[in-house]
């Protein structure tokens, strides 16, 4: 009996890790583990009821995935995405993603077809009502239903290690920098749609390569924008604000 326990002990572990690591994948997702959160091993193990050990496991996940960093003095905390990480991280998802569509339109089945079908759907009604949440979770399982689709489990490892960024664009950079709405980003996926629907290889491949990289050059037009607007020169006035009143009561 104390064999078979400890043969079960490591599964159980494995189990952990994946539910606490996928628990804090949602909270920082979400908004509710802020960027530069101080993540603490104790105060997690407490909150899951269990060792230390499947934390610091989940917590190494976390940090191969980018979503925390580690300081040198071993404190965890919730990684920053900065507009340049976004802006590097384009060319990188357009290549990762171009070439899971291409290996998925070769393969592709109408049940895989009416799954994007549903996200897109699920897209609409989230624009509908404004709600940005469902609308990243619909955006997220369009492309990993396609990156699955492809059957390449080393594709589908490093483009998981990009969905922090992946999402921050979706909820900050397309939204509030380039000012596209829910609507316009969801109907963005009909094109890729319907280039799998083809089941042409190439055809797929050129369209998710422009639904990527497009977005990419909005962002980087917003920021060199900002960039120009910083450096104008301030509008300045020939006399302080105050000085018409001044001359008024002089003149009284």
């Amino acid at each position: 009996m104390a064999e078979s326990s400890k043969k079960q002990s490591p599964i159980r572990r494995r189990v952990f890790r994946e539910e606490i690591r996928e628990q804090v994948i949602d909270e920082i997702l979400s908004g509710r583990l802020a960027p530069g959160t101080r993540i603490v091993e104790t105060r997690l193990a407490k909150q899951f009821g269990v060792s230390q050990a499947p934390v610091r496991e989940a917590l190494r996940d976390l940090a191969l995935f980018g979503f925390v960093v580690c300081s040198p003095f071993r404190s965890t905390y919730v990684r920053q995405i900065s507009t340049e990480d976004l802006l590097k991280s384009y060319p990188v998802r357009a290549a990762l993603e171009s070439v899971a569509a291409r290996e998925a339109a070769s393969v592709m089945d109408d049940e895989t077809l009416a799954k994007l079908e549903g996200h897109i759907a699920a897209m609409r009604k989230a624009a509908e009502v404004n709600d940005h949440r469902a609308h990243v979770d619909a955006d997220f399982a369009f492309h990993h239903t396609i990156i699955k689709a492809a059957g390449n489990d080393m594709l589908e490892h490093v483009w998981q290690s990009m969905r922090l960024a992946t999402t921050t664009l979706v909820t900050h950079s397309m939204m509030q920098m380039t000012h596209r709405s829910m609507f316009e980003i969801g109907e963005r996926h009909v094109a890729v749609l319907e280039a799998l629907r083809s089941r042409d290889p190439l055809v797929a491949e050129a369209a998710m390569r422009k639904h990527i990289e497009e977005p990419g050059e909005w962002i980087r037009e917003a920021v060199r924008k900002d960039k120009e607007k910083a450096h104008e020169p301030a509008t300045t006035t020939t006399e302080p604000v105050a000085e018409p009143a001044r001359r008024r009561a002089k003149a009284v």
